[in-house]
């Protein structure tokens, strides 16, 4: 028979006085109220309503076993707290307890069994307290710890452990088994010490780590470690010391990571860097030598170039001297020599010299453009360049002007746009873009107008201008683009005089202004030239 459903007459004694029966029953955090000897409830106050629902009309009567669940009233549990309680004088549990409308809460609960003066069972005091929120912290916090625990276990690549306060090894995971070679049964009481080089430990380096961690807190450090077959390893080891609320110290946190193969690449850096320093050394060193066989070797160019002018001198005037003989030779020939003969020695004199003597000098011409020519590239090595600021715009400008005749002739459009200030020398950076100017009107597609685009912008590299030279003319070969910039290199022959200097001495002129030259090309569809200079401000220009 279910006795949590039926009420019983209710004849306990009043055990207090009003005073403290008022007291109870205002009590609102703590359910207290009276049993009778079989269970029922006969008293009931506010906390008791507050906690488990019930109005005090609504459970005086029933049996206590109502705020139990079903599976724990069937197993006789109630009944079985109230028997402790008669045997020990008091009963107390933690477990589930079920509200009126039907949810649960974690109740603490004490039982004490009344007695009167004669020893007879009067009743019982049942004092219950809500830790429901208490419970599920404490669950929380179990969960968490537990979540933590299997973190800290499943590590696998830092070695994690807890040491006491003297050291020894209190916690061992998966990672420092792996790491260091030990089972936790073999290491846990061990000290730290073990871990170190006999060398280091000697010198109590082990100590004098935990003594700074437990001073200040923390230690870290990076150092050669020993596994337990021996081997050592490069190690990064944080030490933290534990602390209680008190501030006592209850041991130490200890995280080692094994960085040996960043230590290996460390170690390679250092040597790459050494032996770059080295070959940095000796390219310049190189780039020295060079210099001054360059230098040496423009010296040359121009001596030679200057000795040779001479004798093209005198070879241009002996030609002249030769025509003026031939013609007077001509003359006195007149009526001497017999007339078998006289046509053949009139061919000679009216033909055959006069062609090999033009022959002479346009050679001799050429050869004279050529010496000029190497005159001048040797002269830009030798010439010194100021380094102020040039207007680029003023300049472009200006070789636009003194051009127009033959911009006019080839029918070309010239668009200029933003051309910022630069660093350098003005006569050497109109020189250039003279000569870029030039090649595009000489070598324009006949077959389509001539456009001239030239822009600047600010370069990729801070504080720097790039320069875009752009021409839809007859554009270069891909096969001629790696010996563009090469003296005497000529790839449009047919497209008028020049000697293939040009390029050659853009792109000196632009390295003793430190700057760059670049070119992309198509053949058939132009070229687009790119300086990179120095950048610089116009508004100081003289």
């Amino acid at each position: 028979m279910d006795t949590s459903t039926q009420k019983a007459p209710v004849s306990i004694a009043p055990i207090e006085d009003e005073l403290f029966r008022l007291m109870v029953h205002s009590v609102k955090d703590y359910a207290i109220f009276l049993l009778d000897p079989a269970g029922h409830v006969a008293s009931w106050n506010e906390g008791a309503r507050r906690i488990k629902g019930y109005q005090e009309e609504e459970i005086v009567g029933r049996h206590f076993s109502v705020f139990y669940l079903p599976e724990v009233v069937a197993s006789g549990w109630p009944e079985h707290e109230l028997k402790v309680a008669v045997a020990e004088g008091r009963f107390e549990d933690e477990g589930w307890r079920v509200r009126k409308d039907g949810t649960r809460f974690w109740a603490d609960v004490v039982i004490t069994a009344l007695h009167d003066k004669t020893g007879v069972l009067r009743g019982f005091a049942k004092v219950t307290r809500d830790l429901t929120e208490r419970r599920m912290a404490e669950d929380t916090l179990r969960q968490s710890e537990e979540r933590y625990r299997l973190l800290i276990d499943g590590v696998r690549d830092y070695a994690i452990f807890m040491l006491d306060p003297n050291g020894r090894v209190a916690t061992w995971n998966a990672g420092a088994e792996r790491l260091n070679g030990y089972t936790a049964d073999e290491i846990l009481g061990a000290h730290l010490s073990r871990f170190y080089p006999p060398e280091d430990a000697a010198a109590g380096g082990p100590q004098q780590e935990l003594d700074t961690a437990s001073n200040v807190g923390r230690f870290e450090d990076e150092g050669w470690r020993v596994r337990k077959d021996g081997t050592r390893f490069w190690a990064s080891v944080v030490l933290t010391a534990i602390r209680n609320a008190a501030g006592e110290l209850q041991g130490f946190s200890k995280v080692t990571r094994d960085i040996t193969d960043r230590k290996h690449y460390e170690e390679r850096v250092q040597q790459l860097n050494q032996e770059l320093r080295a070959r940095v050394a000796e390219l310049f060193e190189t780039n020295r030598a060079l210099a001054a066989q360059s230098q040496e070797n423009e010296t040359f160019v121009y001596s030679v170039s200057h000795d040779v002018r001479g004798p093209l001198v005198n070879l241009q005037g002996f030609s002249q001297e030769l025509d003026f003989a031939r013609t007077e030779l001509s003359e006195l020939l007149q009526g001497i020599v017999p007339g078998d003969r006289a046509d053949r020695v009139h061919q000679i004199l009216t033909a055959e010299m006069p062609e090999a003597l033009g022959f002479m000098q346009k050679a001799v011409a050429h050869l004279s453009c050529i010496v000029d020519s190497l005159l001048r590239l040797s002269r830009v090595g030798r010439v010194v360049y100021d380094e102020g600021p040039v207007d680029v715009a003023m300049v472009v400008d200006r070789i636009v002007a003194a051009s127009q005749g033959t911009i006019a002739a080839a029918q070309a459009q010239i668009v200029l746009g933003e051309l910022p200030p630069v660093k350098g020398d003005t006569a050497a950076i109109e020189q250039v873009f003279t000569n870029l100017i030039t090649n595009a009107l000489r070598y324009r597609d006949v077959s389509r107008p001539l456009r001239i685009e030239i822009a600047g912008e600010p370069g990729r590299k801070a504080g720097t201008v790039v320069y875009r030279v752009q021409d839809n003319g007859l554009g270069i070969p891909q096969s001629a683009m790696p010996k563009l910039f090469m003296a005497f290199r000529r790839f449009h022959p047919d497209s008028g005089p020049g000697e293939g200097m040009g390029l050659a001495m853009v792109r000196r002129i632009m390295e003793r202004l430190h700057g760059t030259i670049r070119v992309e090309s198509q053949a058939g569809a132009g070229s687009t030239f790119y300086l990179e200079l120095p950048a610089g401000d116009a508004s100081t220009q003289q």
